[in-house]
């Protein structure tokens, strides 16, 4: 996975899911091993401990080993620490490296639950939208002046909604194995950032992506750029298809599940009144995003499962969660957890 250009739309939450698969494979003696320049130089560790990937790749291993040197998960998880206390304290600035806010949720960790994204510390307690709105106005502050006017209020109200109900999702799954036991080590959280695209294309394959970013350039074509809103909501649980489905029919493992039957569970998922609790108030929360997505005109992957999928909610015949194969063609194996990375125009 390339890492320039700051991993690419939604490269750090796919590198996070990576992070989680690969320690999902290796049970003991995760070692993560890492250039020599780590252990000697100050500012190699904070580069590597102030990306999403750098702080799931420390959280996951056992021992790090750099050149002759070996860190325990101990002292890997204090190159951590700086950063998530600054999530606890919401200094959003000094959450990440680069021009983004991050907030993650490290399970097992004393800030789990980290203030800015729950009322109490336990599962279940995410903050109303309300608490969303004002916190994404704070973060678009963070972000810039171009990037906080750009919205107005209405687009406001949509993107609160959008990335409160999909964290709720991350909540309410993110914490959990196939069995629905409590993880000891998993990750859920957000990521925002704001991204300025050169309008003579980008790199790599991702003709979807490429098509999107074509259209929002046709009515501008004397600006040289074009300036979006990045936002990846993420967690590192069993995968959006096997966790409806285990509460369906007891699956515990992608092998009892056909691709074409763990699409139309992410599809089922999307569905009003679809959930794995029962209440009033559960089951609308995805199709409500859906429709916010379409109301900021945005560009939505998800990645879970064997499946990478995507939609393009700009086009005006968009009306339901009609998602396609991303990189038809493509093997891309099993993954880790579920990631939505969602991207729209603002300026």
């Amino acid at each position: 996975m390339r890492m320039d250009y700051g991993g690419g739309f939604g490269g750090d939450a796919l590198a996070l899911q990576a992070v989680s698969s690969w320690a999902s494979l290796t049970p003991t003696d995760k070692i993560l091993r890492l250039d020599s320049a780590f252990a000697v130089a100050e500012h190699s560790r904070d580069r590597f401990s102030s990306t999403l990937p750098g702080m799931a790749a420390l959280y996951f291993s056992d021992t790090v080993e750099s050149g002759r040197q070996k860190l325990s998960r101990y002292q890997a998880l204090e190159l951590v620490a700086p950063r998530v206390a600054a999530m606890k304290i919401e200094s959003l600035g000094d959450t990440m490296r680069g021009q983004g806010v991050l907030l993650c949720c490290f399970a097992s960790a004393r800030s789990e639950f980290l203030p800015a994204l729950y009322a109490h510390p336990r599962l279940g307690a995410v903050r109303g939208v309300s608490d969303f709105r004002v916190l994404i106005s704070r973060v678009l502050a963070q972000l810039g002046g171009r990037a906080s006017k750009s919205l107005n209020e209405g687009r406001l109200d949509y993107l609160s909604a959008l990335v409160y109900q999909l964290f709720l999702n991350a909540d309410e799954h993110g914490a959990y194995d196939a069995r629905g036991n409590r993880s000891e080590t998993a990750l859920r959280g957000i990521l925002i950032k704001y991204t300025t695209l050169s309008n003579k294309g980008i790199r790599g394959a991702d003709n979807p992506l490429q098509a999107y970013l074509h259209r929002l350039t046709l009515n501008d074509p004397g600006e040289n750029s074009t300036r979006l809103i990045e936002i990846s909501v993420f967690d590192t649980g069993p995968g959006m298809a096997l966790r409806w489905l285990r509460e369906r029919n007891g699956a515990v493992g992608y092998e009892e599940i056909s691709i074409g039957d763990e699409f139309e569970a992410v599809k089922t998922c999307f569905l009003k009144h679809a959930s794995t609790k029962s209440g009033q108030f559960y089951g609308q929360g995805l199709s409500m995003a859906l429709s916010a997505m379409r109301k900021l005109g945005a560009f939505m992957t998800l990645r879970t499962g064997r499946l990478s999928l995507y939609q393009d909610l700009s086009r005006g015949d968009t009306t339901e969660f009609a998602p396609l194969n991303r990189f038809p063609g493509h093997d891309l194996g099993l993954i880790d957890g579920t990631a939505y990375s969602i991207c729209f125009r603002v300026g």
